[in-house]
Formats: C-alpha cells, sequence, structure tokens
C-alpha cells in the first residue's frame, strides 16, 4: 500500500512539473514578472498551477481525459485577492466571481461597447479579433490538432504580445477605477438580452 501510494504521488508531481514546463516553455513568465505561487497535484488528471504577479494572478486548471486530444486546460485570470482553490469570494458585502475567463476583459479592452460586445458574442458567434486570427491561423490550427492544452497557452502568449501590460494592469488592486468601469461594462453588458447567468452569483459580480 505504501509503495502504491508514493507511486501515485510520484506520477502526480511528474505530470504537474510537465503541465509547469508546458507552460513556462510557451509563457514568458519571468518576463513579466511572473512567479508559481500554490499549485495542486493531488490528482494526476487534474492539475492545478497558479502564478502570480504585482499586477494579477492567473490560474491553470488541467483535466485529463481519456485521449489526448480530449484534455482540457482552463485559463483564468484574477486579481492578488483572488483565492487558490475557490471560484468565488465576498467582496465588499457581495458573492462574485474573483476568476475571469480572459473573453470579456479583451472585448473591453478592444473598446467595444456592452451592446457591440453582445454583437460580436452573440449575433456574429464572434470571440475577439486577435483570439479569432489566432484560431483561425494555420499556427494556430497546427497546434490545436498536436495537442489543445499547449495551444491554449499559446494563444495567451498572443494576447501577451498584443496587449501588453494593459492586460494584465486590468485587473491590478491598484488601478480600482480601470476596474470599477469594467465592473459597469460588464453589468451592462449581462443585462442586455441573451446574457444571463447560468450558476453561481451574477456574472456582473465581479471582483
Amino acid at each position: 500500500m505504501i509503495k502504491n501510494s508514493l507511486t501515485e504521488n510520484r506520477d502526480n508531481l511528474e505530470a504537474g512539473t510537465t503541465l509547469m514546463q508546458m507552460i513556462e516553455g510557451n509563457l514568458d513568465m519571468k518576463q513579466w514578472g511572473f512567479y508559481l505561487t500554490f499549485t495542486d497535484f493531488i490528482k494526476a488528471s487534474n492539475l492545478v498551477a497558479i502564478y502570480d504577479s504585482e499586477w494579477c494572478r492567473i490560474s491553470f486548471m488541467f483535466f485529463r481525459q481519456r485521449m489526448a486530444q480530449d484534455d482540457e486546460l482552463t485559463i483564468e485570470y484574477g486579481r492578488l485577492h483572488a483565492l487558490n482553490d475557490q471560484p468565488y469570494m465576498e467582496w465588499q458585502g457581495e458573492k462574485c466571481h474573483c476568476w475571469h475567463n480572459i473573453i470579456d476583459p479583451l472585448r473591453f479592452l478592444d473598446g467595444l461597447s456592452p451592446l457591440e460586445a453582445v454583437q460580436q458574442a452573440k449575433i456574429k458567434k464572434q470571440s475577439p479579433p486577435v483570439v479569432e486570427n489566432y484560431r483561425q491561423s494555420g499556427f494556430g490550427k497546427r497546434l490545436f490538432d498536436e495537442y489543445p492544452p499547449k495551444s491554449s497557452i499559446v494563444m495567451h502568449s498572443v494576447l501577451w504580445e498584443h496587449y501588453g501590460e494593459r492586460l494584465f494592469e486590468l485587473f491590478d488592486l491598484r488601478r480600482p477605477n480601470l476596474w470599477e468601469k469594467y465592473r459597469r461594462f460588464i453589468k451592462e453588458y449581462y443585462g442586455l438580452p441573451g446574457m444571463k447567468t447560468s450558476y453561481g452569483p451574477p456574472y456582473e459580480n465581479v471582483c
């Protein structure tokens, strides 16, 4: 029993190390001042690595499936108060989302109005242009065919190069006025027809 447990732990650590190598081999974490602050490698099929910088946090959640092509990697951004192991937290008396998919922030950074953002998402059924261009490029398609999690990481490298510090500053606790503008954008965006909360706190409750 002890031998089996040690073997399992070793395999988990190896899987976690492989995940970090994939992250750090395709994202210039040092250039942007990101350093590893949290890991959860208890299960080799469900790995978490979180990196922090002076601006924000980035969470990588890996889910292994039966087929490698179906493996999933969720990449989310949080402000420095975001919790390691919970998607929601209490903030200023409200339960709110503390981890964020990058697509809505990109629409805000692209200068879209809430109505334009809904038209892009619901009518045109498109992601922000930089994401669409990557996914439709020969390079993006080839990486996705090779291994979807790696493709996701490389896409965020493209986002970092395109938006630079603007991307990270949005989540910076030192920029409360900028975050308040984003919060108002999100509130109006999800208040328009067709945009509903499926679970958890209302989408406009972001912190």
